[in-house]
């Protein structure tokens, strides 16, 4: 009787979790939504106690995506069976109502805490599921830089607010309610003002935190103060599988695995998934697999050379950037640049997966004191890593680390001419741009010209592209 009673208590949850997919689940890239909706389900068959959970960024990032402004993202992962999605910030590149708009078509709930719309909630901070004897908490909350994702038209009336408070707030209603509380939370560690490791400081009564934002996977998991925490990293590379043993409603005992491509290999893949991607890859590929440009050598565009230093991809956007609209200095940020384009004939598909972003480019009138304040956010440190490196055009400069941090440029010069502290300058980005009061300064010109299309115009009409090589010099690096 009592060994009975002992078993009956006892129950096994698993946990199925994806994050910063970047639309990468509809494409041949990592293990590809077919794949993991194939395994889940088949493992639904074999097991009662399951819940199938997305931490944002997933929308958009690959063209069969963006053509859509996310649509045919959500129609794809209406077939997978999730239990629950909270929005990142990428999930607002095609502004807030089209987010909405994304949100009626989903067949599974969007969460968020901290999202707000003209002054109320715009989703359930948090669902309560029932599984098996347990109920379990699902709380939502995004990132604070969600409302710089796309220009201030798209986001008006939006807002994010503090993540640490949203949370607090919604495990306090929850936690005489449910017995495991599930925190989605699209906050990362790298944020020095919300991150992570702060928010499980200040909230310790999560049991679980599934992290995203800053596409670092976690193989195995980890212990982060009360809360197991996991992340899945980026791109659909992983399908996170997080089991609890769970005894008397406490977690007693816990695993996580990370499943990549090879693990999954001899799975099938669920056909009403497979069979929807196809369709719409099919739709698009006429379009996409037009040859619009070719290249003599490689644009490096990858995600971790991007966000630390300047690259070709960086170089050659900022130059077409600055010459349509006959500026002084051009820039574009890390954050903007998606992967490398390879050498030889490229088509539109290869051009928009590397710079898919088609928010306008703006000119402003800054001082050259007001430039070099905004560059030297690049050089605080020297392994900086973040989506706000600005990759420059039209500018020289000398980086010396043996100098305070906000005065390590040297030997500025502005098409050869030393910058003047005083002058202004015509300076072209994209006015997604937000960083380090950006935003702040008003826009002189608007053009209605997306990235793409720069970069094709310029490599077409420039046979001689020119590299970052000479534009910033480095010493006293200790590198």
């Amino acid at each position: 009787m009592s060994s009975f009673a002992l078993y009956a208590s006892e129950m096994t949850l698993t946990v199925f979790h994806t994050g910063d997919t970047h639309g990468r689940g509809m494409s041949a890239e990592g293990i590809g939504y077919g794949k993991m909706s194939g395994y889940v389900k088949a493992f639904r068959k074999s097991a009662d106690n399951v819940l199938f959970l997305d931490v944002g960024d997933a929308v958009s990032g690959v063209p069969v995506s963006d053509l859509a402004e996310g649509a045919t993202n959500i129609n794809a992962m209406n077939t997978m069976g999730y239990d629950a999605f909270t929005p990142g910030n990428a999930d607002f590149v095609f502004g807030g109502q089209n987010l909405l708009a994304l949100h009626q078509k989903a067949r599974f709930p969007f969460i968020s805490a901290n999202v707000w719309f003209q002054g109320k909630l715009v989703f359930e901070p948090f669902i309560i599921k029932k599984i098996g004897d347990i109920s379990v908490g699902i709380i939502g909350v995004s990132p604070l830089n969600a409302m710089v994702a796309t220009t201030e038209n798209k986001l008006a009336g939006f807002l994010v607010s503090d993540p640490i408070i949203a949370v607090k707030d919604a495990v306090e209603q929850l936690k005489n309610k449910v017995d495991v509380i599930v925190l989605l939370a699209h906050l990362g560690k790298t944020d020095v003002d919300v991150n992570i490791n702060k928010l499980a400081a200040a909230v310790p009564d999560i049991d679980i935190i599934i992290d995203g934002h800053d596409h670092i996977a976690m193989n195995g998991g980890a212990q982060l103060g009360n809360s197991i925490m996991v992340n899945a990293g980026q791109y659909g590379d992983y399908l996170g599988q997080l089991t609890l043993t769970i005894k008397d409603k406490k977690i007693i005992a816990w695993n996580e695995r990370l499943l990549d491509k090879n693990m999954l290999m001899k799975v099938a893949v669920d056909k009403q998934t497979q069979a929807y991607i196809d369709e719409e890859q099919a739709k698009s590929e006429r379009l996409l697999s037009r040859v619009v440009m070719a290249l003599p050598w490689t644009l490096d565009g990858k995600r971790e050379r991007v966000r630390s230093g300047q690259t070709s991809l960086g170089s050659v956007l900022a130059d077409a950037e600055r010459e349509y609209a006959q500026a002084d200095v051009a820039f574009t940020v890390g954050a903007f640049l998606r992967d490398s384009i390879e050498a030889g004939p490229v088509s539109y598909g290869q051009v928009l997966n590397a710079v898919p972003f088609t928010l306008p480019l703006v000119t402003r009138e800054m001082s050259g004191r007001q430039i070099r304040g905004f560059l030297e956010h690049n050089y605080r440190e020297t392994k900086l890593i973040t989506g706000a490196y600005a990759h420059v055009s039209g500018l020289t400069y000398m980086v010396d680390y043996s100098l305070p941090v906000g005065q390590r440029m040297k030997e500025i010069k502005v098409n050869g001419m030393p910058l003047d502290p005083d002058k202004l300058y015509r300076v072209a980005c994209n006015e997604q741009v937000s960083d380090y009061g950006i935003r702040d300064i008003k826009i002189k010109d608007r053009y209605d010209v997306t990235m793409a299309s720069l970069l094709t115009d310029y490599v077409n009409n420039h046979p001689v592209l020119s590299t970052p090589d000479t534009r910033i010099r480095f010493i006293n690096s200790g590198n």
